[in-house]
């Protein structure tokens, strides 16, 4: 099956198969990692006999085409591809059927990366859970890593660096603009909240006092969480590109392929495209390792990753093919196969696969050690309300609108008002 061919229905030309499952169909969106995921479902036909049919759908219109289908009396899809940011609106609208109902037995097996739990959500809490029901099996565990120049580190004598001071040094050693900046930040106002997680949270500071338990008291506006929006403006300013605040994803993968960026922090799904000769410069050149930390603090990735959901609104036998399928998907030997494919695996556990032995796999230790520390960082329904506040304020820090103390302080300020609106019992946030 070809990504064009993933449009139709499969079973218009496909013969007639024994299969123990029934056809499903599943609502998935077009990105970079489409055609590996395609692969995997040519693999788990040819291999059962079983048929799915994919609706690949832009981005934009993922959300829109689930909330439709999970709304109706009857689902146009068995399972539903979840972006991390919209799976809290979608778990606690109980529109998917909890895992567990279908089989009681099944548990993520380990190995599976645990994005701070969330595959789960917790109805009395209103939060991400591992202790709690489990509504998402993971399709795509896209985290971030730190990408760095190796030729560029072995030439000046570097090491790779564990802590932010570290960093930020290596950054102005390989800084020589025009010809090379030593380090791409993606702050424009649509990247900035995912790309800054990793500094908040590695500098020990948080969004919201213990989520888990419910409780999502704004903390932002820390000592520490200014340490960490002063580290991420410095690195861009002695050592960035011109205009920091206008540079998204595609920009940031592009100065780096194109040899004008010497070190970033971006998704694990830029491996292909850098280690690609026909589109990068730089293939074979390119190092991956673990997010710096504060010393003494944890490493922390933001986590990217996209979730299967079951329709609580389709047959059960549908219901029961699909989570046969996904069973199949996460295996380990299937992970390896998906990563062979160019995709970005769900598991943290290939680093003793046949993958280890293979130089166009080195990324995977790195991806490893970060996706152990992957998280969610807007883990409420109102996540995205919220994150649109925060990267306004953060990025009018990076452009120098405003100070990293107001930026801080204003997104404290209201984040806290969306929460009360929300009926929320929060305690007001401090100031700088």
């Amino acid at each position: 099956m070809t990504a064009a061919a993933a449009t139709l229905a499969f079973g218009l030309a496909a013969p007639a198969l024994a299969a123990d499952q029934p056809e499903i169909r599943m609502l998935i969106n077009q990105s970079p990692w489409l055609n590996s995921f395609i692969a995997m479902v040519d693999r788990y036909e040819d291999e059962t006999g079983n048929k799915i049919e994919l609706d690949v759908t832009p981005f934009g219109g993922m959300l829109e085409k689930t909330r439709n289908s999970l709304r109706s009396e009857e689902g146009n899809y068995d399972i539903v591809n979840i972006n991390a940011s919209g799976a809290a609106e979608i778990y606690a609208g109980g529109f998917l059927k909890p895992i567990n109902e279908i089989d009681p037995d099944f548990t993520l097996p380990d190995g599976i990366i645990g994005f701070g739990g969330a595959a789960y959500w917790n109805a009395d809490t209103h939060s991400f859970d591992p202790d709690s029901t489990l509504y998402g099996i993971p399709t795509n565990g896209n985290v971030q890593l730190l990408y760095y120049r190796k030729d560029l580190y072995e030439e000046k004598g570097l090491k790779v660096p564990e802590t932010w001071d570290e960093l930020l040094a290596n950054a102005n050693a390989l800084n020589d603009p025009p010809k090379i900046y030593g380090f791409v930040p993606r702050a424009s106002r649509d990247s900035i909240l995912y790309n800054f997680t990793p500094y908040l949270l590695g500098y020990g500071a948080t969004f919201f006092k213990d989520p888990q338990k419910g409780d999502y008291s704004v903390t932002l506006n820390s000592p520490e969480g200014l340490k960490a929006l002063e580290m991420y403006i410095k690195l861009g300013q002695e050592a960035g590109p011109p205009n920091p605040g206008a540079i998204a994803q595609a920009e940031l993968i592009q100065l780096l392929s194109t040899g004008k960026g010497a070190q970033a922090i971006a998704v694990a799904a830029a491996v292909a495209p850098l280690e690609d000769p026909n589109s990068s410069i730089v293939a074979g050149k390119i190092g991956t390792a673990l997010i710096p930390a504060e010393p003494g603090q944890k490493h922390y990735s933001a986590a990217g990753q996209w979730y299967a959901g079951i329709a609580g609104n389709v047959p059960e036998d549908r219901q029961q093919a699909a989570l046969a399928f996904m069973k199949w998907f996460i295996g380990k030997d299937q992970q390896v196969a998906y990563v062979e494919a160019s995709g970005i695996p769900v598991r943290d556990d290939l680093t003793d696969t046949a993958l280890a032995d293979d130089a166009k796999y080195d990324y995977i230790k790195a991806f490893s050690e970060n996706a152990k520390n992957a998280v969610m960082n807007m883990p409420l329904i109102e996540g995205t309300e919220l994150k649109d506040v925060i990267s306004l304020y953060l990025n009018r820090a990076v452009i120098g609108e405003i100070t990293p103390t107001e930026a801080l302080n204003g997104a404290a300020e209201d984040m806290n008002k969306i929460l009360v609106e929300a009926g929320y019992d929060v305690t007001p946030p401090g100031s700088l």
